[in-house]
């Protein structure tokens, strides 16, 4: 009987982890999730000045990281085959709001290269997180996605680590050339100039169309 006993408390756990990482639970958490984030912000940049919508925020994005700290310890991060492109970058916009715990970026980070390298999660969020986090913690950049407008207009990149091997890096997880994303940029910010970065390779091509 002891034994029997044992063996149910045993199981449990382990039913209440499979039932907990199921895509449609995953799926409906993330969303419901997202909205209150989204619904924060937006009431934030209406009352700019208010303490309390701060404060809905703050604890919103508190919430959110423990929540999603958990789900990448139990389940992993999230297929996007599985629970849909929208939660998917709703797990991903939820993490690119939690500066407050900078370590689970980074965590994060590492298991979105998987789901990325594994067609499950788009190259341009890995880079954004990456290089956001790395801002965060006064560390260069990887892959060149974070830039300053000067009064000028002039955009200029941030400090990027071993900058000749920038596009190396940015081919590995499928992300166009530098060259390509500068004239994305450039064209987003109607024809602003750019300052090139010192030891980034300069090489004009042809480039699809901006993402």
């Amino acid at each position: 009987m002891l034994r029997f006993i044992a063996f149910i408390l045993f199981l449990f756990p382990l039913t209440a982890l499979a039932q907990n990482c199921a895509p449609g639970i995953l799926k409906g958490e993330l969303l419901q999730r997202n909205e209150a984030d989204q619904a924060a912000r937006k009431r934030l940049s209406a009352e700019p000045q208010s303490k309390d919508a701060l404060d809905q925020a703050l604890q919103i994005d508190r919430d959110n990281t423990a929540y999603l700290r958990k789900m990448l310890a139990d389940c992993g991060w999230p297929k996007r085959s599985e629970i849909g492109e929208q939660a998917a970058k709703s797990a991903w916009r939820m993490t690119q709001h939690a500066d407050m715990d900078p370590q689970y970026q980074v965590l994060a980070a590492q298991q979105l290269k998987y789901a990325v390298l594994g067609g499950e999660a788009e190259a341009w969020d890995l880079a954004v997180l990456v290089d956001r986090n790395r801002r965060l913690t006064n560390q260069l950049q990887v892959y060149g996605m974070q830039s300053m407008t000067l009064p000028d207009k002039t955009i200029r990149f941030y400090d990027i680590v071993t900058p000749s091997q920038l596009d190396a890096r940015r081919k590995e997880i499928g992300l166009t050339s530098f060259y390509c994303w500068t004239l994305q940029l450039s064209r987003q910010s109607k024809g602003a100039s750019l300052e090139w970065p010192t030891g980034v390779l300069f090489a004009p091509q042809d480039c699809p169309e901006a993402k």
